[in-house]
């Protein structure tokens, strides 16, 4: 006998395309609270953190009351690599200050809280910054890879990401682009990379996001960042309907286990 269809709805940022694409394309729709909104599960928080959750709740105070999948998120780059570490997770040093010992070159500026890899440059001084931190650069990265993690799901989606070689940061706005990887548990690398992004989640209680990585040339993985609300490409949108789709599809007491 199927298990009944959980209700499940999505709250995420005023304006995120990537929001409407996933209403669009999957029946969880986002919560607006009221009788249409009444006996709701699930909420998924795509993203929504800090001040902007905060007028979320206010906006709509029943949300609270409901368990959420990723209700927690919205820590800064700076403190996520660094927790990372802490937890013997290999990630690039990152600190808030060089000391005089440290060649600004071999470290680049990140911003603390960033979108599609803008602001990211060459360090040119070593003077703490408002809002950046400098990150050790890993000179002989190979490729960038992104793994789309769901705790729900048996098999992830996995994405190498490259541009070019001169170029910092390989996102979308630098010129970068993804390509698929096929049976990424055939590769020892793409299994490393899961099996660190599982880590990354359980690290900071998350159900699903995607992780990023530098894969150096001599094969070593570092973890950079894990997106809570990643935006859509023609490669990854699929992967997140037939995801969330599917967590509509797990029993209650199932889902339970993925939301607080």
């Amino acid at each position: 006998m199927l298990q009944s269809m959980i209700n499940v709805k999505l709250m995420c940022k005023k304006g995120s395309n990537a929001c409407k694409s996933i209403s669009e394309n999957t029946e969880i729709v986002r919560y607006r609270g009221g009788k249409k909104h009444q006996n709701v599960d699930f909420l998924i928080n795509y993203g929504l953190a800090g001040l902007k959750k905060d007028r979320y709740y206010r906006l709509f105070p029943s949300a609270k009351k409901i368990p959420t999948v990723n209700r927690n998120v919205g820590y800064s780059k700076f403190y996520a690599v660094n927790k990372a570490i802490r937890a013997g997770i290999k990630a690039p040093k990152s600190v808030l200050s060089l000391p005089k010992s440290e060649n600004p070159r071999n470290w680049i500026e990140k911003k603390v809280h960033s979108i599609g890899g803008k602001g990211i440059r060459q360090a040119k001084g070593r003077i703490r910054i408002k809002g950046k931190y400098y990150q050790k650069m890993i000179k002989d990265r190979a490729y960038e890879l992104r793994v789309h993690a769901f705790l729900w799901m048996g098999n992830w989606a996995v994405h190498k990401r490259m541009g070019e070689k001169n170029t910092i940061a390989w996102n979308f706005s630098n010129g970068g682009h993804f390509q698929t990887v096929h049976n990424p548990n055939r590769s020892k690398i793409f299994r490393e990379a899961q099996e660190v992004s599982k880590k990354v989640l359980n690290l900071f209680n998350m159900s699903f996001g995607a992780i990023d990585f530098i894969v150096s040339n001599n094969g070593s993985l570092y973890f950079i960042e894990v997106n809570s609300a990643p935006g859509f490409s023609g490669l990854s949108d699929s992967i997140y309907y037939e995801a969330f789709t599917a967590f509509t599809r797990l029993s209650k007491r199932k889902a339970s286990s993925y939301a607080v």
